[in-house]
């Protein structure tokens, strides 16, 4: 009734794109709470849906939808069937396929046809919704996101790779150390981070430091709240609020409940070429 398949992008889009995936659900009604992630755009050639983030807000649609980078789980539901082709974007490609500034849609999503030209995401949809099998889907949106690089390119490659590398280097990243790396000042690294990530470095490295500690426990890397947070939290209540903060349960609950799901997608992505290394922890 509910099946997720993972593929990985064309090469030359491998640095932009953390997988592909193609999704459905023949339920009477679809729910579930997504953790902190990238931002991704989701092609939903069938069904509505609906994203409501923690601050209250609710943002409901169809077609094609851009999610911004989120820093708190969001409850996605939607009822009758639902089919979507998603795009994983990471920050290098948020910044040369998006090109708005990630911060401004932290948190929040909207009609992708309101950020890149309507006429040429209208054609990606119909030539989606026409293609019959799962490399034809890829073909599709392989040729658009291809098309759409060639046109457009940032000149901060260098610090979305510098912050991906600082991001998984460490359970427990430092600012500092991420400011020395890039020979700026820290104002002008806030910026940036704001900019491709959407969200400051401190704020991304609470984010990631919790989400790498929810992959150890759902990979089994772990075996316990003190192993999995080793020596990057202050206290059992520290993990904790910071666990729930990202994944929206405490250790306990998603062991219990989400850890299955979180090892067969890990699992699935693991399976794809040339993977990097930020896509297996958000």
């Amino acid at each position: 009734m509910i099946s997720i398949r993972y593929f990985a992008p064309a090469p030359a889009l491998r640095a932009h794109v953390s997988s592909y995936y193609w999704f459905e659900s023949h339920l009477p009604a679809f729910a579930d709470l997504m953790r902190a992630e990238l931002g991704q755009v989701r092609l939903v050639v069938e069904g509505d849906a609906v994203n409501r983030y923690a601050d209250g807000h609710v943002r409901a649609g169809r077609g094609a939808i851009l999610q911004g980078p989120t820093t708190a789980p969001v409850h996605y539901s939607a009822q009758g069937s639902l089919s979507l082709f998603g795009i994983g974007l990471l920050p290098q490609g948020w910044a040369e396929l998006i090109g708005l500034p990630a911060h401004e849609l932290a948190d929040d999503a909207v009609d992708l046809a309101a950020v890149l030209p309507a006429a040429g995401v209208t054609r990606l949809l119909d030539r989606l919704a026409n293609a019959g099998s799962d490399a034809e889907r890829c073909a599709v949106v392989n040729h658009c996101l291809l098309a759409r690089l060639e046109r457009v390119r940032s000149p901060v490659t260098w610090f979305t790779r510098l912050a991906d590398d600082w991001l998984t280097a460490s359970a427990n990243p430092d600012v500092d150390t991420l400011v020395a790396a890039s020979g700026m000042s820290a104002r002008s690294v806030e910026r940036l981070s704001h900019r491709l990530y959407g969200a400051s470095p401190k704020l991304l490295a609470r984010k990631y430091r919790a989400l790498g500690a929810a992959v150890r426990l759902g990979t089994g890397e772990a075996d316990s709240w003190a192993d999995a947070a080793g020596d990057a939290f202050y206290d059992q209540a520290h993990f904790i609020r910071e666990f729930k903060s990202f994944t929206g349960m405490t250790p306990a609950r998603f062991l219990a409940e989400a850890a299955p799901v979180t090892r067969l997608t890990i699992a699935r992505r693991r399976q794809l070429p040339g993977l990097p290394k930020l896509a297996l922890i958000a």
